[in-house]
């Protein structure tokens, strides 16, 4: 039951982030910010959340091989 709550909350935490962080879809690009030029960073997601996937593949394969080689 613990853990069901638990998840139950975490997911709406999660969801209430998202919908409060998220970008107003009728100005997708607005200059509300100079310091971020035309687009801001909502755009690249994707891309930064793939990159961190690939990097954290990369460190624990290596941080395995490691563990493997002292036995």
């Amino acid at each position: 039951m613990r853990v069901k709550l638990f998840i139950s909350t975490l997911l709406f935490l999660m969801l209430n982030a998202a919908l409060l962080y998220a970008q107003d879809p009728g100005a997708p690009c607005s200059a509300q910010d100079v310091d971020l030029g035309n687009c801001p960073l909502d755009s690249w997601v994707v891309v930064i959340a793939v990159a961190a996937v690939i990097f954290a593949a990369w460190h624990l394969n290596n941080q395995q091989k490691k563990s493997s080689r002292s036995f």
